[in-house]
């Protein structure tokens, strides 16, 4: 089907595309609200600033396909393939896109506040700057994903795969990330304000900047992780691992390093005063290593 015949139809309240093949049609501007393109194929199609809002694309081919501006709050994006699509600065807000292809997509700058991404594939997708306050992003795969300056402020990231991901600068701040891999991500001068890292893995994560106080770190894997100069005020690392870690120049007051692994850890010019670092496994220090430290009392 043309685009034009589609427009025409919808325009006389036909509303049940499923299935249809729109392959390198150009819809842009369309207003095509709650419209039903399940199944549909809309690989390659123009979709610039198309108003799709509460539209069913449950399972539609939408690769590659160019969605700058597109609004579609609310939309069923459930399984679809959007591997390499366009959706700059697009509205997403509230849609589910659970187990949908996202790889290699570019969201730069989109709207996708409250959106559910449970268990879908983002890898090496483009989300720098987005905003992703509140999103359900459980089990999802940001493998190498570039979330730069990206606002996750309360999203659920437990038991996603943030390998390797640029995260410098974004906030996550209350959100919620334990089981999460996250090793060698560079979540430098990240805010981490009162996130759940429990569990976490993080080896050889760069952190050195951020903001990590008020964390849940307990149990987490931060061998050879990089906090140099992070805050870690109040902050619970009870039982973590961070043999070979740099906590060099790190704020740890009243954080809690009970049970945690310590071994060959750098903690020159550290601020432990009022830290709990009871049970802990501790390699003897450089001497040279300014540490002020007064233990916490029960």
């Amino acid at each position: 089907m043309k685009a034009g015949e589609l427009v025409e139809r919808y325009n006389k309240g036909f509303r049940d595309f499923s299935e249809i093949d729109l392959n390198r049609e150009n819809l842009s501007g369309a207003s095509l609200t709650a419209i039903d393109l399940a199944h549909a194929d809309l690989s390659e199609a123009n979709l610039s600033c198309t108003t799709l809002n509460e539209a069913n694309l449950y399972c539609a081919k939408l690769n590659t396909a160019v969605l700058y501006r597109a609004s579609l709050s609310e939309a069923n994006l459930c399984e679809a393939d959007l591997n390499g699509a366009s959706l700059i600065k697009a509205d997403l807000h509230g849609a589910r896109l659970e187990r949908a292809n996202l790889r290699d997509a570019d969201l730069t700058g989109a709207n996708l506040n409250t959106v559910s991404l449970a268990n879908s594939d983002l890898t090496g997708a483009n989300l720098s700057c987005v905003s992703l306050v509140g999103a359900n992003l459980e089990g999802a795969n940001l493998k190498e994903a570039f979330l730069k300056g990206a606002n996750l402020d309360g999203a659920k990231l437990n038991g996603a795969n943030l390998e390797n991901a640029n995260l410098s600068g974004a906030s996550f701040s209350d959100a919620n990330l334990s089981h999460a891999n996250l090793s060698g991500a560079d979540l430098s001068r990240a805010n981490l304000y009162g996130a759940n890292l429990s569990d976490s893995l993080l080896t050889k994560a760069d952190l050195s900047g951020a903001n990590l106080s008020n964390a849940n770190l307990n149990d987490a894997d931060l061998k050879e992780a990089d906090l140099n100069g992070a805050f870690l005020v109040d902050a619970q690392l009870c039982r973590a691992r961070l043999d070979a870690a740099n906590l060099s120049k790190t704020n740890c007051y009243k954080a809690s390093f009970r049970n945690a692994f310590l071994l060959r850890t750098n903690l020159n010019a550290a601020n432990l005063n009022c830290t709990d670092l009871s049970n802990a496994s501790l390699h003897p220090v450089d001497r040279d290593a300014d540490l002020n430290v007064e233990y916490a009392t029960e």
